[in-house]
């Protein structure tokens, strides 16, 4: 009998060192996606406007410089700002080091509110300062893992419209997800992160262990949501 406990019990830690490790790999593929973007998609248009601030320098001395050639300059300059932007999000951003985490959220949404074609809302029903009993590494975890639930939704649910609320019931802190998506069960997320190759639904798993969370996946229509609760003791 005792044998058998200790095996289920090296299981389980077993298990857990290949959540950690999933998690630890996700971070590297993460940090390899931000240098692609950056290499494949800010330098090159970086490069183009310099090549064209140079050809603008020429026309203004030969006063055949045209206004009009700036509109050009700067649609390529909204793009590279909203590519820095959107990679920013993907690093730790300085926004939740200097506000914290609800209003780190807020902004993430405000941003993917000005997408086209998306409708999203934020509401923040929490006591103020509430998340400050997170440690800043808890709260950089609680941020990805919303980051990965909300890419989740926009990659796989097909969402149109989506309500990011937080709460506190005394325990934990709420956060939910409804959107007008396709749902999911807990049973089939289950079969899908065991099944799946990719690292995100392993490490959306490793960190909420971390934390000692729940996610549970309700799957109505037409609004289905996902619910991540995060007790206050870690304990």
């Amino acid at each position: 009998m005792l044998l058998k406990e200790a095996r289920i019990k090296q299981i389980e830690q077993e298990k857990q060192i290949d959540l950690f490790r999933a998690s630890v790999e996700a971070e590297e593929k993460q940090k390899e996606k931000i240098a692609r973007n950056l290499h494949d998609e800010i330098n090159p248009l970086l490069a183009v406007l310099k090549l064209n601030l140079s050809r603008h320098r020429i026309e203004v001395k030969k006063n055949t410089f045209h206004p009009d050639s700036l509109k050009t300059d700067s649609d390529m300059l909204d793009k590279a700002i909203e590519g820095i932007r959107t990679t920013c999000f993907d690093l730790v951003p300085s926004f939740l080091l200097q506000f914290g985490l609800l209003k780190s959220l807020e902004e993430y949404i405000r941003v993917v509110q000005q997408g086209d074609g998306m409708i999203a809302e934020f509401e923040d029903l929490t006591e103020s300062g509430k998340t400050e009993v997170f440690s800043k590494p808890q709260q950089l975890n609680i941020y990805r893992i919303c980051l990965e639930i909300l890419n989740n939704l926009f990659k796989h649910s097909h969402c149109t419209s989506i309500k990011m609320s937080v709460e506190d019931n005394g325990r934990s802190l709420i956060l939910e997800f409804k959107h007008n998506g396709k749902g999911i069960t807990n049973e089939e997320m289950e079969v899908y992160t065991e099944t799946s190759k990719g690292l995100g639904l392993k490490s959306l798993k490793a960190r909420a262990l971390i934390l000692n969370a729940r996610i549970d996946y309700r799957k109505h229509v037409p609004i289905s949501s996902v619910k991540l609760s995060i007790p206050y003791s870690h304990d």
